[in-house]
């Protein structure tokens, strides 16, 4: 660093001595104040920028500050949705137990109707093993009318028997066979229809589980469909003259042709040929 005796030195090669002296000091002296202020302007430069860096710092201080209180709310928030869902867990759970116990009723109901259907089934095979038996009688009884049609027949021819005589021996078997009906009496009839007076071949009176019952029998060697019709209606009038009586029809002989039997069917009546026994 220039001191002022090397700076007044250089003075003296231009200048008097008072003067270089003077301004040797002047100019050190103006120096060392320029040098003084200089670090002073720097160092409150630095002040300056140090306070608005504190300032920056408290103003970021300040938004961590709001961030932190918003991350509690929000922590607060999340920990009373633990809660919620820890209480809807809980929930779930007791529903779960509750599926779990009714899953086992319906296995247990299911269980038990497996072994119904089990009883059913077994029931099934009985009763197709009844049916089975029922076709077999009727396949005999079937052929037992074939039979005694035959023996009819040869006993009519041979000793003046009659047709309406069969049917009166044969039908309250069958009647008690098939539908278990008790007979009082059976042979030919006059009742009065439409006020008249009307014979009837064969009239079985009797009970089915303890109810009057009357069978009105019409006998015929051959029957045709529109004697089906024609008796059928016959046997309406009967029931509409006879209120509370429960009065059937029923066809006895030899043979009928296909319209017939479809009739007999269709009207719900009784038939016995020689190609069968139908008794509804």
């Amino acid at each position: 660093m220039a001191t002022i005796s090397s700076i007044r030195t250089k003075l003296l090669e231009q200048f008097p001595e008072p003067q270089a002296s003077l301004m040797a000091t002047v100019f050190v002296e103006s120096h060392d104040e320029l040098i003084h202020r200089a670090e002073f302007n720097e160092l409150t430069a630095v002040v300056k920028e140090l306070a608005g860096a504190q300032q920056r710092t408290e103003a970021h201080v300040e938004e961590l500050a709001e961030a932190q209180g918003r991350t509690e709310v929000r922590v607060e928030e999340l920990a009373e949705a633990q809660k919620r869902t820890e209480a809807r867990v809980e929930e779930l759970a007791e529903a779960q137990k509750r599926t779990e116990a009714r899953v086992e009723e319906l296995a247990e109901a299911q269980g038990r109707t497996e072994a119904r259907v089990e009883e059913l089934t077994e029931a099934q095979r009985r009763t197709e093993a009844r049916v089975e038996e029922l076709a077999e009688a009727q396949m005999q009884t079937t052929w037992a009318v074939k039979d005694l049609a035959k023996q009819v027949g040869g006993l009519a021819g041979a000793l003046g028997g009659s047709l309406e005589d069969f049917a009166c021996d044969l039908v309250p078997e069958l009647l008690e066979h098939h539908q278990g009906m008790v007979i009082a009496s059976a042979g030919p009839e006059e009742i009065a229809v439409a006020g008249k007076p009307t014979e009837f071949d064969v009239v079985i009176r009797g009970t089915i589980d303890s109810a009057p019952v009357i069978i009105l029998c019409e006998v015929k060697a051959a029957v045709s469909a529109s004697e089906v019709r024609r008796f059928l209606k016959v046997v309406e009038w009967v029931r509409e003259s006879t209120p509370g009586a429960e009065i059937r029809a029923m066809f006895f002989g030899f043979r009928a042709d296909s319209q017939a039997r479809r009739a007999i069917v269709s009207a719900g009546a009784a038939m016995v040929f020689t190609r069968g026994v139908m008794i509804p």
